[in-house]
């Protein structure tokens, strides 16, 4: 490995510097536009700051002291204009690549406050010697990096995180292992209601035996009296996938619940739910800006979520058909439609491909169809659903501007005309943006 000063050349959209070095592109965490460096070059086609020579006046310290080692953000060392500028880049680029306009695309909004916003957090627990940690996996490795006080984090939760460490070493209560198959707690997640002030813990274990359980519990309790409900998850399967299927309540309802504009949700362990309660406002509001509703539309919300979209919009339309395929999902949207009283709007348990195509068969015709599909996007099967019911309007959520794009391009092959795309900055201090875009029927 080599190492020597190079010049950045600008910023890709994952917030990594660019330069050149023995005629190849490397990529540079930590590093801004035209800032000059001192380089440590690896074999894979990165390189690693040693140290900064010339630093760029979009430079900041970042809040977080664990931040070049953590990787679970990207953009804590550039001022918060720098990010929502790299992030309208990246939409208005990848619009490009798809050859539409990238004049279409809006400024990213961003927050006022863009720290502390994340109201679900989930941490992996693991020790070094006797001690407890949580936190998370250092970029592109399996080594867990602890964080006492992440800065993107719900504060109260994060106070809750350190009291569980402090419980598990004062209970001797283990966590698990993967390497060796021991211990009890695999990961501590916790989802909390801005509003409502609701708090709901999910303590992962591998088993539903639970030594110490209630002693831990009560002093949980008792060290934060907000809490609401608790609840015990029982994953036993090796997969990075989080919660298992089973759990057990061992505190209060097994839920919280939240409000957006004047809805009230209820949220458990396993349900969808948008990680930043004031910029999600935004975005819904944003969408039902770009949608339009009139009193006589019939609206799909597909990969409907916990029904948030649809029983917003349920006031200002005729009907609403809301699709998900997770039955937890649907359970709790079901029950937020009877807590709000909508009668207009029915839930189907179903994949939206080919709930799309039922409806199709049936002769119904959306005037709207809301689409929030996972990272992944749509598949070619869905825009052929798509093409058979030609809503005349489409408004498309992502949280991916790359699987965004390329939808977004299918679609207008198939007679829609791009309208406006609007990116808001859900995840500050990350690289990650949602965006919600219009499609009207030519």
């Amino acid at each position: 490995m080599s190492q020597i000063t190079y010049k950045c050349e600008g910023i890709n959209s994952m917030g990594n510097g660019i330069i050149t070095a023995n005629n190849r592109k490397h990529l540079v965490p930590n590093l801004l536009p035209n800032e000059e460096a001192e380089i440590e070059l690896t074999e894979n086609g990165y390189g690693k700051v040693i140290k900064i020579v010339s630093s760029s006046s979009q430079r900041v310290k970042p809040k977080c002291p664990r931040y070049t080692e953590c990787g679970g953000c990207h953009l804590q060392h550039c001022d918060y204009q720098m990010q929502l500028d790299i992030k309208t880049k990246t939409v208005k680029d990848c619009i490009q690549n798809y050859n539409m306009d990238p004049e279409i695309v809006l400024p990213c909004i961003g927050m006022k406050e863009p720290f502390h916003y994340r109201n679900k957090i989930q941490m992996v627990i693991s020790e070094k010697g006797r001690k407890i940690m949580a936190g998370f996996y250092e970029e592109n490795t399996h080594k867990i990096i602890n964080v006492d006080d992440c800065s993107i984090q719900d504060e109260t939760a994060n106070a809750i995180i350190r009291s569980c460490k402090e419980l598990m070493t004062k209970h001797k209560i283990k966590p698990f292992i993967e390497d060796k198959s021991t211990g009890l707690i695999r990961h501590i997640m916790i989802k909390r209601s801005e509003i409502t002030k609701q708090i709901l813990v999910i303590l992962v274990t591998v088993t539903e035996t639970f030594p110490g359980r209630n002693n831990f519990v009560t002093d949980l309790r008792k060290a934060h009296p907000e809490i609401t409900s608790i609840v015990q998850n029982i994953n036993d399967r090796k997969t990075s996938v989080v919660l298992g299927e089973y759990e057990r309540i061992i505190y209060g309802k097994g839920t919280i619940e939240d409000e957006i504009f004047d809805k009230k949700f209820i949220i458990s362990a396993k349900t969808f739910y948008q990680v930043n309660a004031k910029q999600t406002k935004i975005l819904y509001q944003k969408a039902i800006e770009l949608a339009k509703p009139n009193p006589s539309d019939i609206v799909v919300d597909a990969f409907a979520g916990v029904g948030t979209i649809g029983i917003i919009l349920a006031d200002s339309v005729k009907q609403v058909y809301a699709v998900e395929i997770n039955k937890a999902s649907v359970k709790n949207a079901i029950l937020n439609a009877r807590i709000n009283q909508i009668k207009n709007i029915r839930f189907y348990e179903d994949d939206a491909t080919h709930f799309i195509n039922q409806i199709a068969d049936e002769g119904i015709i959306p005037d709207i169809l809301f689409l929030d599909p996972p990272r992944a996007g749509v598949d070619q099967e869905m825009i052929n659903a798509i093409e058979r019911i030609k809503p005349k309007k489409i408004v498309y959520i992502s949280c991916d501007p790359h699987t965004l794009a390329r939808d977004l391009q299918k679609l207008v092959s198939i007679r829609y005309t791009l309208k406006r795309v609007q990116p808001v900055d859900m995840f500050c201090q990350t690289y990650h943006v949602e965006t919600v875009s219009l499609l009207s029927l030519k």
